[in-house]
């Protein structure tokens, strides 16, 4: 019997509801830790609803209204979901073989599944565990450090996260103590949140031998009712910065040439720098860094500062010997740094910061060994497991104490390295990521993580506990770290996937940042997991594209690699259920499709689609489930393609015969689509995921001259075929609109 999602969907309220999820809330898995690219739990939670479900024309409206209240995480729709799944005989275990930290095996757990979970990348494990494995084994207990509040109960992940803050605080208490003479409060009593500071080169001016400002901006606050600016200032040859309130003349906003490169203009003599001067005073480590303002916010207003010799004396200090190891790829299409000469991660971090993070790295293995002395004098059990062992006593629950409290410092680092830029409109930190890269920041921002300002310590804790609090925790859950091209897959599972995109995100270089300080803080508790010393480069994409290997090689290795797993997805799969796979739709799949030519150039789209109809799937439905809302700048579409074993496939047919097929079958499959709530942006995808159902339900389509059809010749004919149903419909309804208007 067909499942919901192979037949009918609410499209536009399921993607209206992922996309608002991205925008975060307190208490959202995802605020555990930063991840990019993560699955939405809304569209997780509705299709894995809608392939659990049978679809029934009798109770569509209400499966509709169901499907999209679940979408938005409403508490009576999920329990209404978990009541009709109980009267299942058997549920199948969910299984994500690329699970990032995504949404899908947390909402999994959500309906009452089970979940296996998989990613190659430890950062991504180490979360995917934190979220849906450890939260099990320690389900209902009670907090166990002392003075504990008396309470008769604790639901779900409460006392976890409850020990999780008590840590946290004594932590960050310990942190100041031991830091402060380097965070020292101004002369008049207030305390700085920020430092801004703007890195600096000698001049290339022989004559000249000044040290140059790089100021990119020197804009310091541009909000309605505050403007400040600086201005270098040198003296006795020495560069310092004049604070000025009101509006920036012209021409003084930044000494920087241009928007790319980094050419900047001495203020002294009036010489240029080139870009390749900069890159070798980079690579000579010749680059320096001045203190141009210190920020404090008192009474909700932000003030700007020049500082004084106590700030300055505070940050001047020397880089720690012990720092973590590991080498930022040499990679310019996400890691722009290495070009100037910064190469190490720990190069991202100036030495206050680098002493500061360490500080709070090294207190979560002290706060741990304390977190187990306490879980034993309140009686839990003296287990020598560990916590990668699968240990559920005292030592297991104090690392998963400092695993949380690990997350913490990894969230402390996204705001703490050399590379957050400064938000002048509001006066605000921006964090080192705000996009899926590490850019050179040249005027940067360096907080306090003892303020009372957003990215500090204190904040960053509150905001990993309140999520621990919101996890669910009724179905333990299993994670693995692995190469899904090369392991043995569960058998029997309900396949549900978000696939590797064709040249996504470079998540094992871009994830780096944050593995060096996990493995510091973390590697006593999962050794095996942290043995190397940078993440395993070894994930299914092409990003050594972007690293001078041959791109026909790459996507060649990409190709093979893809159908590897296409095979062991279909190999695992239950016939039961439909496998649901995540993948991405660029608009040049689109005009490839479009394309007469035949389809020898394969695009990503027709490749995957090709690969999983080979080994013997059913594509029965394709929906584009959003993570991001419509533009026309967007280049792709987060696409589900929900595929069935074919265990009852059809022999051949030919060319001939399918077109009949299409031409008979297609119509009302395409009138159900666009009768439903689907959006005009995605109704022609939707359609054509019902052409591609008859199409592969043959296992071999053959041309007039013996040949097989491809893929692509057959998404040319749905395509046209889709394309004339869509525009008949619109010329209807456009046609009742210009009636009813007449009357």
């Amino acid at each position: 019997m067909n499942k919901i999602i192979e037949t009918a969907l609410p499209l536009s309220e399921i993607n209206d509801a992922a996309i608002r999820e991205k925008a975060g809330k307190a208490g959202h898995p995802a605020n555990l830790h930063m991840w990019w690219g993560r699955s939405p739990e809304a569209s997780s939670l509705a299709a894995l609803t809608a392939a659990m479900l049978d679809f029934s024309d009798e109770t569509k409206k209400a499966d509709m209204t169901l499907l999209a209240e679940v979408a938005f995480g409403d508490k009576d729709a999920l329990e209404t979901v978990r009541s009709r799944l109980d009267e299942c005989d058997t549920l199948p275990t969910v299984w994500d073989p690329f699970a990032g930290f995504g949404g899908i095996p947390i909402a999994a757990g959500r309906l009452g599944l089970k979940a296996a979970a998989n990613d190659l990348n430890p950062v991504a494990a180490m979360m995917t565990r934190a979220a849906i494995d450890i939260p099990a084994r320690f389900a209902s207990l009670r907090p166990v450090h002392p003075g504990a509040a008396e309470r008769i109960v604790y639901t779900g992940a409460e006392g976890l996260a409850e020990d999780v803050r008590f840590y946290g605080e004594w932590m960050e208490n310990r942190a100041r103590a031991r830091l402060a003479n380097r965070y020292p409060q101004m002369e008049n009593g207030e305390t700085p949140f920020t430092w801004l500071w703007v890195r600096t080169v000698k001049c290339p001016n022989p004559a000249c031998n000044c040290r140059i400002p790089l100021g990119s901006s020197y804009l310091l606050n541009k909000s309605k009712t505050s403007q400040h600016w600086a201005e270098p200032v040198f003296k006795e040859g020495r560069l310092h910065f004049e604070i000025h309130e009101g509006d920036c003349p012209d021409g003084k906003e930044s000494n920087k040439i241009g928007s790319n490169g980094a050419k900047f203009r001495c203020p002294v003599c009036g010489e240029v720098t080139t870009d390749e001067y900069i890159k070798k005073m980079g690579a000579a480590h010749e680059l320096g860094a001045e203190m141009m303002a210190v920020v404090t916010n008192t009474n909700g207003g932000k003030f700007f500062y020049m500082p004084d010799e106590t700030q300055r004396a505070a940050a001047e200090i020397k880089m720690l010997e012990d720092v973590p190891p590991g080498s930022i790829p040499d990679n310019a299409h996400w890691f722009s740094p290495p070009g100037f000469g910064i190469t190490e991660y720990a190069d991202l971090f100036t030495s206050r910061q680098m002493q500061m993070l360490s500080t709070f790295s090294d207190l979560v293995r002290e706060a741990q060994d304390m977190a187990v002395s306490a879980a034993l004098a309140a009686g839990m059990s003296e287990e020598e497991d560990s916590l990668e062992e699968g240990g559920t006593g005292a030592l297991a629950y104090g690392q998963a104490i400092g695993v949380y409290l690990s997350f913490v410092v990894d969230k402390m680092a996204d705001y703490n390295s050399s590379m957050c830029s400064w938000r002048t409109a509001g006066a605000n930190i921006r964090s080192t990521f705000g996009r899926q890269a590490i850019p050179m920041i040249w005027t940067f921002a360096e907080g306090n993580p003892f303020s009372n300002v957003s990215g500090n310590f204190k904040s960053m804790l509150k905001s990993v506990t309140e999520s621990i609090e919101c996890l669910d925790c009724k179905i333990p859950s299993v994670v693995f770290q692995d190469n899904a091209v090369t392991m043995e897959h569960p058998q029997n599972v309900l396949v549900c996937t978000e696939l590797p995109y064709y040249r996504d995100i470079g998540y094992a270089d871009l994830s780096g940042f944050f593995y060096i300080w996990l493995r510091r803080s973390l590697k006593d508790t999962y050794p095996k997991m942290f043995v190397p010393m940078v993440t395993p480069k070894d994930e299914l994409s092409t990003v050594s594209t972007y690293y001078g290997a041959s791109k026909d090689d790459a996507e060649e290795k990409y190709r093979s690699d893809m159908k590897t797993v296409c095979e062991k997805l279909y190999a695992s799969s239950t016939v039961d259920y439909p496998a649901l796979l995540f993948y991405c739709f660029r608009k040049n799949d689109l005009e490839c499709i479009k394309d007469s030519s035949a389809g020898s150039n394969e695009s990503a789209w027709e490749y995957m689609l090709e690969s999983l109809i080979s080994v013997g799937f059913v594509v029965t439905a394709v929906w584009p489930m959003r993570s991001e809302a419509v533009s026309e700048k967007a280049d792709s579409t987060r696409v589900l393609i929900v595929a069935r074993k074919g265990t009852d496939r059809e022999s051949q047919i030919t060319r001939r015969g399918f077109i009949n097929a299409l031409m008979r079958g297609l119509p009302d499959k395409i009138q159900k689509i666009l009768s439903a709530h689907v959006d005009s942006e995605d109704r022609l995808l939707s359609c054509m995921g019902q052409g591609l159902e008859i199409f592969s339900k043959f296992q071999h389509v053959l041309n007039a001259d013996g040949s097989e059809m491809c893929v692509h010749d057959a998404l040319q004919m749905i395509y046209q075929e889709c394309t004339n149903a869509i525009a008949q419909k619109d010329e209807i309804a456009s046609g009742g609109d210009k009636d009813t208007k007449e009357d």
